[in-house]
Formats: C-alpha cells, sequence, structure tokens
C-alpha cells in the first residue's frame, strides 16, 4: 500500500520526529516504512536501530511487519533479512535487561541476576517486605499504625523513582498548587451561566416587604454578594461562612402570590434559588474551597517524615536480599538500567551502537521508562533520530502507571510534529458520527479523523443508541438482561438479514457473518449476561479471555493431579482427581471407598479396592507415579491426558474451546515455570504460593474462527470488526480508593483514622484525589474512544439505565443522535438466524470425540443400555453430556426408597436404627425408612424368592463389546444366576432385559433374575432368552458406538423426563398429548 502524504512526511523526516496516529490511520505500516528509510536513506543496520513497544505480542508483529517490508522492497539484502532477526525488537523491560545484562558494574548488580517475571515478583516483594518490617528498627515505626505503614510502603514500591521525589515534597510544593486550583474554581463557579443566570434575575425581581420567598431572594443575594467580595481570600473565615451557608440555603415551598407580580415570577424565583443552591453544592471540586488546615496536616508531616526514613531502609534492604538472591524484578530492570546510564562510558557505548529509535503506543509510556529513553537518546540530534508515535485520545492504561503527560512532554520537546488523521478503518459517514460525538466530549483533545472509504456499505443508520428506561423500578441485573436481549435480536436480524458489511482482505461487500461482530464492555462482568442471550437466540459466540488461569477448572484439574503425584497423601487432591474428568469416579463410589479410619489414607483404600473401575484408576496414577522423577509436571499431564482422554471429555463440556485453550495455557503455565527447575514439588509449590498470593494469570486469548467476539475494551486494543456493540454504557465508572496518594510534583498524603476510629482525609489527600478523579474521568473518555474506533462499518450503544456512567460523559456528542427505547418483551425465536440456500447456513461442525481416548472405547454404566432402548435423547444428555435435568415437583421417595432396600439388603440391616445411618443424605421420613426396611425383609422371607439368596452381594462386573466398556454392581451373583432387586411400582422385565443380559454375560452366568419385591414376583430370563436378546444387544451397541442419538418420544416417559424442557420431541410428544 502506498503511503498517504502523512504518512510519508513521517517516514522521510530528517530529524526525530513526533506523530500523532488517529485510530486506524495506519501507524504500523507508517513505523516499518519508517525503519525502512532508516536502513536505506540513513546507511543505517538493523542492528542500530531499536524499535520499542510494550507487549511481546505487539513487538513480534513488529518485527514481523518490518521484516515482511524489508523482503517486499529488497529481496536480495539477505545481511538485512538476518540482522533483522537480531535486532533490538522489543519492549521497554527487554531494553533495560540488556543494559543491565551488558553493564551490571555499571548498573550494580550482579552479572548473572535473573530477572522475576511479572507473578513472582509481585509475589517476592509481598514476601520479603514482611521480613524486612520485622528487622527493621522499632523507631523507625514512628506512631504510624503497622497496617498503614506496611500499606504505604508498598504502595510506593510499586513506582519507586516517583516515590523518591514524592517523599522530598513539602507543604511548600503543593499549597501553591492547591490555592491555584481554589481559584480555578471560584473563578469558574462566578463565571457559571447558573450563577449569571441567578445574579439577573433576583435582581430583577423582588416581591412585597415581609414575604418569605423575599426574605430568601435577599438572603441569596447578600450571600452571591459576599461570596464575590471575598473570593480572593479563600481561608478567610468570611468566605467559609458564605459559602457554607449557600450550600444550605433554606428555600422550601414558601412565598404567597399576592406579594409578587404574577404566580408565574413567584415560582421562577424559588425554582432559580433552589437551581443555585444545588448547583453550588455540586459544583465541581467545590469540596476544594472548603479545605483548610488542620491538626490532620500536622500530624501528617511527622508521618510522612517517619514514612520516609522507613521507606529508605526497607528499600536497602531488599536490595540487599534481591544482590543476595541475585534477582530483579521489572521496576529494578529500568531503575538499574537508568543507573548504568549514568555512566559516560554506557551512554557512549549505547551511542555508537544504537543510532536510531521507533517506539510505538508512546503514550503508554510511564514516567520512568520516558527517563530511560531520555537517558539513552539525551533528545539530542547528534545522539540519535527518535521516531515516537501514539496518541493521546487512545492512553487507556493509567492502571499500568502509563501516564499520557510522558508523550505530551515529548512531542513539545521534540517541535516536529506530524498528525495521521485518514482512517483506512472506518466509513465517511461512521466517521462524521464519531467525530460527532468525541468533539464536545474530548474538547482540545480531540482531532478529527477523515476517511479513505467513501461510501458506506449499508443504509444511513451507522450509529445507533439504545436505551431501557423500565417503567417501574428494576434490579440492575434484570435490566442487564432486558438490554441483552435487544443486543441478541439486533445482532439476530442482521444476520438473517445478511447485512452488508466492507470485507477489509478482498476489498469487497459481503453478507456479514457471526466473526463480523464484537461486543466490547468496559468490564467482564456482564459478559455472561450477553453470551446467555446469544446462545438463547442461537447465535455463535466466543469469550475471547478474562478472568484468572488459575481459578479455571483446567488449571485446578491439573494443579490437583500435580498435587496427588507430588505427594500420594494428599487426600484432597486425590479425591479431587478421582471426581474431576481426569478419573469420573461418581460420588457414590467414593463414599463407599472411603477410609473407615482416621488414620487411613484415601491412596490405600484405592489400591486395596477390588472393583474393576477403581483399579483400572489406580493403574493409570501408578503410572504417573512411576514418571514422577522422569517427568516434568508438563509432560506428567500430557501423559495424563493421554491415559485418560481428559482433552477429549472437556471437548463435550459447554464452551468447549474456552476449556480447551485454558488446558494449553495451563500446560504453557507450568513450561515456563520448569525452566530451572522441573521437578513436580518445586512447581507446585510455586503455583501454591500463587494461590495464597491472589496472583492473577491472564487466560490465553481466543480468536473466533466464525462467531460473535465478546471482551473487554482493553482487550480489543489494536483489533477492529465491522459492527462493535459498546453495552453497559451506565455502569458506574471505576473509583480508585486507596489508603495513600503520592505525586512526584506535590508529595505523599495518608488517610488517618480521628479519635472515632473513622478515616479521615487531609488537604494534601483531598488535593491528591481530585486529581486521581480527574485522571480517571480524562481516560474513562479515552476508553470510550478506543471502543467506538473499533468498528468499521456500523455502531451501536445500548444501556440498561437512562443515565450515568459513560452515558453521562459521552452524552453532549449525542444531541444529535436519536436514542431509541429497548422493549422488555423480547423472546427469541423458534427459527435460527441462518435461513435460505446451504451456502448461507454454518457448515456442520467435525464430529467430537464423545468419549474418553481409551484403548477400550466408552465407558457405560450397565443401566445406560436400559436409557438408550427407552429413549437415545435421554441416554445422550444422560451419559454424554452429562446434563443433571429438572425435575419440577415433589418427589415420591421412589429411587431413595430402592436405595435404602439395597443398602438394606447388602448390609444385612434388621433395624430402622441401624438402616438411619444411611438415610442422612436422603432424609427419608421414618415411614419411609421402614417402607425400604419391609421390602428388604420380604426378599429374605418370602418363599418366591427362596432358589436366588444363595450368593455373593454387590459384585463388581465389567463387560467390553462393540467398543464399548459396560460397568455395573449385580445385587446377587449365584452359582448359576445373577440376581437384580426392583422395587418399581409396576414390574416392566421387557425394559430392563438388557441391563440383565449384560449382568448375565459380565459374570458368565447361564440365567438371570429380577426379584420385584413389591409385587413379590420373580422374573425369569432364561439360556434361550437371554441368547435372543444377544443380536438385539449387539445391534444396539453399535447405535451407541456410532453416536445414534435419534429420540424416541413417547407421552408416557417424556412427561417424567427431566429433559423435556430442552428437548423439541419430548415437547411435541407432549403438546401432540394435550391436544
Amino acid at each position: 500500500m502506498p503511503l498517504t502524504k502523512q504518512q510519508e512526511k513521517a517516514v522521510t523526516s530528517k530529524t526525530s520526529v513526533s506523530i500523532t496516529a488517529g485510530a486506524g490511520t495506519g501507524k504500523t505500516h507508517m513505523l516499518a516504512a519508517r525503519y525502512l528509510h532508516h536502513l536505506e536513506n540513513d546507511g543505517l543496520s538493523p542492528l542500530q536501530v531499536v524499535a520499542m513497544t510494550f507487549t511481546e505480542k505487539a513487538a513480534t508483529e513488529l518485527r514481523a511487519r518490518i521484516r515482511q517490508v524489508i523482503a517486499q522492497e529488497h529481496p536480495d539484502k539477505f545481511d538485512w533479512l538476518a540482522e533483522v532477526e537480531a535486532a533490538q525488537i522489543s519492549t521497554f523491560h527487554a531494553v533495560a535487561m540488556r543494559i543491565c545484562q551488558e553493564h551490571p558494574e555499571a548498573a550494580g548488580v550482579p552479572a548473572n541476576f535473573q530477572p522475576l517475571d511479572e507473578w513472582e515478583g509481585s509475589i517476592w516483594q509481598a514476601e520479603q517486605l514482611n521480613v524486612a518490617l520485622a528487622e527493621m528498627p522499632p523507631e523507625l515505626y514512628g506512631e504510624i499504625p503497622y497496617s498503614t505503614l506496611k500499606t504505604a510502603i508498598a504502595a510506593l514500591l510499586g513506582d519507586p523513582l516517583s516515590a523518591r521525589e514524592a517523599l522530598e515534597r513539602s507543604r511548600k510544593d503543593w499549597l501553591p498548587a492547591l490555592r491555584d486550583k481554589q481559584q480555578q474554581v471560584i473563578k469558574n463557579l462566578l463565571a457559571s451561566e447558573t450563577w449569571q443566570e441567578t445574579q439577573a434575575l433576583i435582581t430583577q425581581y423582588q416581591g412585597a416587604p415581609g414575604d418569605k420567598l423575599e426574605l430568601v431572594r435577599q438572603t441569596l443575594a447578600e450571600l452571591m454578594s459576599d461570596l464575590e467580595r471575598n473570593q480572593d481570600d479563600i481561608t478567610s473565615v468570611p468566605f467559609q461562612s458564605t459559602l457554607q451557608a449557600l450550600k444550605s440555603l433554606k428555600v422550601g415551598s414558601v412565598g404567597s402570590k399576592k406579594n409578587w407580580l404574577s404566580e408565574d415570577i413567584l415560582k421562577t424565583v424559588r425554582s432559580q434559588a433552589i437551581a443555585c443552591r444545588d448547583f453550588v453544592q455540586k459544583f465541581p471540586d467545590i469540596s476544594l474551597l472548603g479545605l483548610t488546615l488542620g491538626e490532620l496536616d500536622e500530624r501528617e508531616t511527622q508521618w510522612v517524615t517517619t514514612l520516609q526514613g522507613a521507606f529508605q531502609w526497607v528499600e536497602q534492604r531488599l536490595k540487599e536480599i534481591k544482590q543476595q538472591a541475585r534477582v530483579l524484578d521489572f521496576n529494578d530492570l529500568e531503575i538499574y538500567a537508568l543507573k548504568a546510564l549514568e555512566d559516560p562510558a554506557v551512554r557512549d557505548y549505547y551511542k555508537e551502537r544504537w543510532r536510531a529509535y521507533l517506539i510505538d503506543e508512546f503514550q503508554d509510556t510511564n514516567p520512568t521508562q520516558g527517563k530511560l529513553l531520555e537517558a539513552l537518546t539525551g533528545r539530542s540530534e547528534e545522539q540519535s533520530k527518535l521516531t515516537i508515535v501514539g496518541d493521546d485520545k487512545q492512553s487507556i492504561y493509567g492502571f499500568r502507571r502509563a501516564d499520557v503527560e510522558v508523550f505530551r512532554a515529548w512531542r513539545s520537546q521534540l517541535n516536529n510534529g506530524v498528525a495521521l488523521t485518514q482512517s483506512f478503518r472506518t466509513h465517511e459517514s461512521l466517521v462524521k458520527n464519531i467525530n460527532t460525538v468525541f468533539r464536545p466530549v474530548l474538547g482540545e483533545l480531540h482531532q478529527d479523523l477523515d476517511a479513505h472509504r467513501q461510501e458506506a456499505p449499508h443504509d444511513p443508520l451507522h450509529l445507533e443508541i439504545y436505551r431501557f428506561a423500565p417503567k417501574e423500578k428494576m434490579a440492575i441485573a434484570e435490566a442487564r438482561k432486558v438490554e441483552a436481549q435487544q443486543i441478541a435480536q439486533l445482532i439476530y436480524e442482521m444476520l438473517s438479514q445478511e447485512m452488508l458489511v466492507w470485507d477489509k482482505a478482498t476489498r469487497k461487500l459481503r453478507a456479514i457473518a457471526p466473526k463480523d461482530i464484537a461486543i466490547l464492555s468496559r468490564t467482564w462482568d456482564p459478559l455472561d449476561i450477553y453470551s446467555q442471550a446469544l446462545a438463547q437466540w442461537q447465535i455463535p459466540f466466543l469469550q475471547s479471555s478474562g478472568g484468572n488461569l488459575l481459578d479455571t477448572p483446567e488449571a485446578l484439574d491439573g494443579l490437583s493431579l500435580l498435587q496427588f503425584i507430588a505427594n500420594p497423601n494428599d487426600d484432597l487432591a486425590l479425591v479431587a482427581v478421582l471426581r474431576s474428568p481426569f478419573l469420573t469416579l461418581s460420588d457414590r463410589l467414593l463414599y463407599e471407598l472411603r477410609p473407615q479410619k482416621k488414620d487411613k489414607k484415601w491412596w490405600s483404600c484405592l489400591k486395596d479396592s477390588q472393583q474393576p473401575e477403581v483399579q483400572q484408576r489406580v493403574t493409570i496414577l501408578k503410572q504417573l507415579l512411576n514418571k514422577r522423577d522422569i517427568f516434568t509436571p508438563s509432560q506428567l499431564l500430557q501423559l495424563a491426558d493421554q491415559l485418560t482422554g481428559y482433552s477429549a471429555v472437556i471437548t463435550n463440556l459447554p464452551q468447549a474451546e474456552r476449556r480447551l485453550a485454558d488446558w494449553r495455557g495451563f500446560l504453557e503455565l507450568l513450561r515456563h515455570l520448569e525452566q530451572g527447575t522441573g521437578d513436580v514439588l518445586s512447581v507446585v509449590r510455586r503455583l501454591q504460593r500463587f494461590q495464597r498470593h491472589g496472583v492473577k494469570i491472564p487466560r490465553p486469548p481466543l480468536e473466533a474462527e466464525n462467531a460473535v467476539s465478546l471482551m473487554t475494551i482493553h482487550a480489543a486494543k489494536g483489533l477492529e470488526w465491522s459492527v462493535v456493540i459498546v453495552p453497559d454504557l451506565t455502569r458506574k465508572l471505576s473509583n480508585t480508593s486507596s489508603s495513600i496518594l503520592f505525586d512526584p510534583e506535590f508529595g505523599v498524603a495518608l488517610k488517618q483514622r480521628d479519635d472515632q476510629g473513622k478515616l479521615q482525609k487531609s488537604v494534601l489527600f483531598q488535593l491528591l484525589e481530585g486529581h486521581q478523579k480527574e485522571r480517571e474521568t480524562a481516560e474513562a473518555k479515552r476508553v470510550l474512544y478506543v471502543a467506538l474506533t473499533r468498528a468499521r462499518d456500523r455502531l451501536i450503544l445500548t444501556t440498561p439505565k437512562e443515565k450515568g456512567g459513560g452515558l453521562d460523559l459521552l452524552q453532549p456528542g449525542l444531541e444529535d443522535f436519536a436514542i431509541k427505547d429497548i422493549s422488555p418483551d423480547l423472546y427469541p425465536p423458534a427459527e435460527p438466524w441462518c435461513e435460505g440456500d446451504e451456502s448461507s447456513k454454518p457448515q456442520q461442525p467435525p464430529q467430537l470425540l464423545l468419549e474418553p481416548a481409551r484403548s477400550y472405547g466408552l465407558e457405560l454404566p450397565m443401566t445406560a443400555l436400559t436409557t438408550y432402548a427407552r429413549c437415545p435423547k435421554k441416554f445422550y444428555f444422560e451419559q454424554i453430556i452429562r446434563h443433571p435435568g429438572l425435575t419440577e415437583g415433589e418427589s415420591n421417595y421412589g429411587a431413595a426408597i430402592g436405595s435404602l432396600t439395597h443398602t438394606a439388603l447388602e448390609k444385612d440391616y434388621q433395624t430402622v436404627e441401624q438402616l438411619n445411618f444411611h438415610n442422612q443424605d436422603l432424609k427419608l421420613p421414618p415411614d419411609k425408612v421402614q417402607e425400604a426396611l419391609d421390602l428388604a425383609q420380604t426378599f429374605r422371607t418370602d418363599p418366591v424368592f427362596a432358589a436366588v439368596q444363595a450368593g455373593e452381594k454387590e459384585i463388581a462386573l465389567e463387560l467390553r463389546q462393540n467398543q464399548l466398556v459396560l460397568n455395573g454392581r449385580a445385587d446377587l451373583v449365584g452359582t448359576n444366576f445373577v440376581l437384580d432387586v426392583k422395587t418399581d411400582s409396576k414390574p416392566n422385565p421387557i425394559e430392563h432385559r438388557f441391563q440383565l443380559w449384560a449382568y448375565a454375560r459380565a459374570a458368565e452366568k447361564p440365567t438371570a433374575y429380577i426379584a420385584y419385591l413389591r409385587q413379590r414376583q420373580l422374573y425369569t430370563f432364561s439360556p434361550t432368552d437371554l441368547k435372543s436378546i444377544d443380536q438385539e444387544a449387539d445391534i444396539l451397541m453399535q447405535q451407541i458406538a456410532q453416536r445414534d442419538y435419534t429420540p424416541k418420544p413417547h407421552s408416557d416417559h417424556c412427561s417424567y423426563c427431566p429433559y423435556n424442557w430442552i428437548c423439541d420431541a419430548g415437547k411435541s410428544a407432549l403438546a401432540g398429548e394435550l391436544s
């Protein structure tokens, strides 16, 4: 793509240049061209050019783009292509680490130091801070409470350079700023439209003497006059008392219309007096006008002096500990690199080595990185050429210490600026809409964009706003559900109507697909609500990331298995593994296996068990234990996956792609932690430390193949979609609360408790808090700018409330746009969105592996054959995806009575007291427990069952056939028969034939019996009967192996099926019965 005039001006600049690159203006393309310009025109080697950005992913993408442009323009420059692979194209931290490694003596670090990653660094500092505080001399604590001191030092260590500067400040540094701020507030107040209108109105009208409203008018006029007269001495008693009286002015419904020229004038004066008072109360930063120095501020001055000494001692002690351990964290790398660059010899070294610098996303630079860049370049043309690229409007990482003022200062210093304003992303109509919105919102910061693409792909509704305004009060969670239905309906309509969008790759119009749509939220919290709505509307979606990897089921499963391998006596870890998709033992079986003695461990119980399904698991665990000293943790989990089919199981659970990504992400984390030490115990301990300290490790992102993307605005930075939906606009803006605030220009402020134990804020604290709120509000506006500029063709804003949050911030720019109401009566359609010819329908997904990857196939209970014969669809819900189903109404106790009856027969219980021990979970009433005992007694005493009472009870059985493994437990196995006991209200031996056939074949017995206790009947499956079932069972199992889950709806079965609410066939059967 050829360069635009703006890009060409930036690329060919003969001096250092700052580039303000608007959203979608091709800055990466321009940066790669600027890099090539340094090689072609400045005669530099790639090894002499440094390109820096803020994430490793971005650095990798930038290197790829540079490699591509060199290969295209100079395919014969093999030396350039080779050198670009070794060139310094990296993050700021990587550059700082290189300086420390190459000049350890000048940096003051051990030559063989190890960098701590972000997670380890935060944990290390938290742990070592406790050590340092325990060693700190008591006199350094002064009068500061321990918890306050610890919190303060921890916060200061997060930005040590700024902290040192802040601790050097005193009242003379910040008090003038406070006075200037106060003067600005009073000036703005007196110049405001409301103030001027009120003065004009109360001067123009007056009531009869003695009228109560007239007295209010006179009082208001005097207060406004006094405030103006004393505005130059804000701290004076007259000013403070006047301001307080104005804010607390009582108006009420006073005044008599006979004392005024008209009733309208009376109402106007009264309402204006109320409006003026309320306006003053809520005026921005009005609280600053009431600030006066007092005892709290004096104590803070003493505390900060104490804090400075304690911080210096702790910082030095931590430095010593790090020197001994030979480790550095991320902050250390930048600070020590700065120290190394204080040495003239080191600066000269890099002056010769690196001759040009390109910095991307410069608006995200923090003050320390700005100083590092200044030390490297000297801001001098004699040293190096510098290219910085950024956009004030897209600085959204303040929580990472990014400071947009760094970019502004450098841009001003370089005094050679180029603005990229032509957007290659968005068409003209939508660009104009975005300009209209943000021109009044961002003010001087705003820079209009121009569109490269003129024509819009569809109708002129390119920016829409939807608002839910319920007639009655509604919980916000419920309102968001209504909002989510509106979002789903809009997406459904776009897809079903095949709305046209611009295809960036082909540069042509085509029908929209789910992958062209994104829902971008300020936080992760509401995305689950939108996901549920999309699922209801049968729209494919993907939540790309968010949350803590260590909190995911896959990471917890993997950690539990590693904990067991590291220590087989860890009962909690073992039980967690047994219940997980690794080994899938039922809770009932675990209950039976539980240790009977306090000193016996679960692992011993498992090894002692003779049950085949348990022994299979024991064999797997033994294989893993045998590899403990040979394999790394990640290799052990890969082996466990091969042995159990873990990843195949989670592939068939909801959000399978997300689960698989988390599983792979956990394996990748293990590989990272294995570097240096690969033994299981060490890695487990590190992971446990992460958990104890609440370390949040990002989940790996997912790319939607053809699904709607759901993510946060921050995660969407640098991405784009045809349609962007920004929901939940009225969500409350973030409000950072801290017990310590510090600023390198003004100083340090701490919250303090008064005599009643309540936290109070000093004058400086309130000043810094005001500055912080201003920064947060400004950043919130920039976050919205980033969100709205992700759209290529259409932009939709939605809100579950009428006002608040981001909607209020955007309001000045939304006046020209109609706001549509969201209806509370939106419901998913019966038909999916994909209609028409086959080409418009989504492709059939590849057949998923529906069972663990074992050589002997799918493992099922023998009773599942009965379920499959009755209805394959119910079998699918129950056995394949393990859906819990839904049972409504009161229980008839049938299953629970049957369970207790079997227990009474197995344990040979004769009394209700004995049986009650097993009723703790079932909680049957006494008469039902007695009923179960009576049924058991019927089997023991009735002559009908005399011939089948001798044998072994509760025998575990296994049958392998047709790629299936059938497990079961026969109630009794005799010399030449198997027996199953039933407490059903109606005998149905034909329905249970497959279960009894499986028992007989597994036990290798010629005959099978069913004892129907309630009817006192014994049903016999003779050898001939069983042989006749052989072929029928073989066909049944083949159908299971072929994954044939065709439903067999019948009103008798569907009426009590727990899945009838989600099964279309069941719904139809029940509807037919009703009709």
